[in-house]
């Protein structure tokens, strides 16, 4: 398993983390529209890890600069705190920090914005304490095409660009997952931040009295992300709720993962795989992948 310092109180149990592969790998929107006519609507996901992950908002927001950009909405942050409130029980002060600190999401707010005769959605505010590997300073302003040019393989994303913003952030909640694999357990992972990098993992897993698997040295990091229209103030607001847990105990939950897990990656273009950062470890995780 990962090594002891690695480990933190914020990790997810394997069990609870949601398992949604798909082979051939592709870049997708995978929306899903989440439940309504009564039923709640899971917008948010709070367990007994919540103080944990306050924790880690609080050691974040002491660089605030890198973490919360931009100026909220005071009507949006209300309707944030109502909607928790709803949800979860848990009433939170209708305000920036409280609610970044109080939630185990993350979450952007986007302003639905005239320009040349088109309405355009650009994120006006970013409280985002745990990025993978991303800058949230680099996304202010930004339109959803311009947020995901950086993403490799982006063409399907690209291509329903329009449809995605009008479903997900101008008609009903949506729902979906994005999964990596990463170095490390840290929730936090800004690109400026020092962290266990992929040949930091190699190396600890070639040391002598090592495992000599890099299996042991990787987690499954996944994105739950969801969002809320609020048409009535031509906003809308992204959730992100990350989670995170080591690999060999995901992949022990269930029967055929490890399997599943190598046939995805193995279909992921070399385009992708650079920007995921594995070009170096791909193969050698596909090949103990092949043994687990």
């Amino acid at each position: 398993m990962p090594d002891e310092d690695t480990m933190t109180d914020s990790l997810t149990p394997a069990a609870d983390l949601p398992w949604t592969l798909q082979s051939p790998f592709r870049m997708r929107p995978g929306l899903a529209r989440l439940p309504e006519d009564g039923a709640p609507v899971a917008l948010f996901r709070r367990d007994a890890l919540a103080p944990a992950y306050a924790e880690g908002k609080r050691a974040a927001l002491a660089q605030r600069e890198r973490c919360q950009i931009g100026t909220p909405d005071p009507q949006v942050l209300r309707a944030i705190a109502q909607a928790y409130a709803a949800q979860t029980g848990v009433d939170l002060a209708a305000e920036a920090d409280r609610l970044a600190v109080g939630m185990q999401e993350d979450f952007v707010i986007l302003h639905d914005e005239e320009e040349a005769g088109t309405t355009t959605m650009r994120a006006r505010f970013l409280s985002v304490c745990f990025p993978s590997n991303w800058a949230p300073a680099e996304k202010l302003g930004l339109d959803f095409a311009a947020i995901h040019a950086p993403v490799a393989d982006n063409a399907l994303l690209q291509t329903g660009a329009r449809g995605i913003i009008d479903m997900a952030f101008r008609q009903a909640p949506m729902l979906r997952h994005v999964w990596l694999l990463t170095p490390n357990g840290d929730l936090a992972q800004h690109p400026e931040a020092r962290r266990t990098r992929w040949e930091d993992a190699l190396a600890a897993a070639d040391a002598p009295g090592g495992s000599g698997r890099l299996l042991d040295q990787v987690f499954f990091r996944v994105e739950r992300q969801t969002t809320l229209p609020l048409p009535a103030l031509r906003r809308g607001v992204f959730f992100i709720r990350v989670m995170a847990a080591p690999l060999a105990g995901v992949l022990a939950v269930a029967p055929g993962r490890a399997a599943e897990l190598c046939e995805t990656l193995s279909s992921m273009s070399e385009a992708v795989v650079a920007y995921r950062g594995m070009t170096a470890v791909r193969d050698r995780l596909c090949a103990e992948l092949r043994r687990f």
